[in-house]
């Protein structure tokens, strides 16, 4: 279960069953079908001490089909210091403002100072509309014609409720409770979500899951999930987990999309449930592909320098410098899924993955698996990936420990050595 399998992406180079085939170019199709409104948000540095309190929140409205009425609230953003944002749509016509919830009562009463994109018009975005680059600058210019009530918390179940406009934000999950047993983690479920990546997002399987309601006296730990795999792959982990001191959350995601898409998905999640939640600190611990998402994630929030700190990121068996078989995959497929370009040696993605300074909020530790199986490819060293991938330079030099497991790719995940090690990173106090 989890991470990337040799047997996929075999699949995907010497010819896939065509009905797998067929669905992943009509995902795609329909994928492309979508609407985007993306930009950044934050003060204006004439109007706005760093030091004001409250949130950023944009917020995107679907004009009314009659003048006069009032725009109906589709989705919103939460950004505590500013940053990137992004809506994905279906087509339509929409407006989008942005205001600072400086009460963080998530109330905006009629009257009270916004900031309009476009002056408040609406703006097409038709389908594969792509309406980026909008910068926002929160002076208060104008004025709310209509009050705004964000939810106290929302989940998959909200969108399911109405009949309003489809969008990510409906759709995700902000810390719903479920089991490790929920159908939604099912070895099916998981695997198709790499042909199939928009009816995972769509049926509202992907976001952040908790296996509880929200403690404040426990220290949420964030478990990512390598291709094709599922919050179930974490069972292993769980048992040694100090549940006294942590509480786990994860993030399930479509293995099919571009691994920057789903990095910044998680921020977007995790920004909100920071808010709400008041949380301080967030440990990572990730497998395989997710490794990769995680980096993303923490790379985006060294940007905008917001939200709990993630003092340790530990990363199991994770592929840094790609994986040659994706690299074929993008060559040879008839189909390319866009997470193959990401996975394929010398992407783009994962060149920014070390660039620039080092994470040095986050001590990064590297758990590699070395032991390839009966059935492993022979040119990888746990039977998935290569130990040139796992130990590639510009992770080593940024990781705090380096941590050999004797056993497979999916193996690390319940080997006794490697709970031990995780169970000890987490144990051990980490300097400020």
């Amino acid at each position: 279960m989890g991470g990337l399998r040799v047997v996929v992406v075999l699949g995907l180079v010497i010819g896939l069953a065509g009905c797998a085939l067929l669905d992943a170019r009509s995902q795609l199709a329909r994928m492309g079908g979508a609407c985007v409104i993306s930009g950044t948000v934050g003060p204006d540095s004439e109007a706005v001490e760093p030091e004001t309190p409250g949130v950023y929140v944009v917020a995107v409205f679907r004009e009314p089909a009659r003048g006069g009425a009032v725009p109906e609230l589709v989705d919103h953003v939460v950004r505590a210091r500013g940053g990137n944002w992004f809506f994905a749509l279906e087509p339509g016509r929409y407006s989008v403002l942005a205001f600072r919830d400086e009460d963080g009562d998530r109330a905006h009463p009629a009257g009270a100072p916004v900031q309009y994109v476009a002056g408040g018009e609406g703006m097409d975005c038709g389908p594969g509309g792509r309406l980026t680059g909008i910068d926002i600058r929160v002076r208060g210019d104008d004025r709310l014609t209509h009050a705004i009530y964000l939810p106290d918390s929302r989940t998959r179940q909200d969108a399911a409720d109405d009949d309003g406009p489809m969008s990510l934000g409906r759709v995700t999950a902000y810390g719903e409770v479920v089991h490790l047993d929920d159908p939604r983690f099912d070895a099916e479920v998981a695997r198709g979500s790499q042909w199939r990546p928009l009816d995972f997002v769509m049926d509202g399987y992907a976001g952040v899951y908790f296996l509880e309601p929200y403690d404040p006296a426990r220290t949420p730990v964030l478990f990512v999930h390598g291709m094709n795999g599922s919050p179930r792959d974490f069972a292993g982990l769980l048992e040694v987990l100090d549940r006294e001191r942590y509480q786990p959350w994860f993030y399930y995601y479509a293995s099919g999309l571009p691994l920057q898409s789903s990095a910044a998905h998680l921020v977007q999640i995790i920004e909100e449930l920071e808010v709400r939640h008041e949380m301080t600190q967030l440990p990572v611990v990730a497998h395989s592909m997710g490794g990769l998402i995680a980096r993303g994630f923490l790379r985006e929030r060294e940007r905008t320098g917001v939200g709990a700190e993630i003092p340790l990121m530990i990363a199991l068996s994770t592929p840094w410098a790609g994986h040659e078989r994706a690299q074929q995959g993008v060559d040879r497929s008839p189909v390319v899924i866009p997470v193959w370009r990401d996975m394929a040696l010398g992407s783009e993605y994962l060149g920014g993955l070390f660039a620039d300074s080092k994470l040095e909020a986050t001590e990064l530790h590297l758990l590699f698996s070395y032991q390839r199986g009966e059935t492993g490819a022979r040119s990888t060293a746990d039977g998935v990936v290569s130990l040139a991938s796992m130990l590639h330079p510009p992770a080593q030099r940024e990781a705090a420990s380096i941590y050999g497991v004797p056993t497979t790719h999916s193996g690390i995940l319940s080997h006794p050595l490697a709970l031990d090690r995780v169970e000890g990173l987490l144990a051990e106090p980490v300097a400020p």
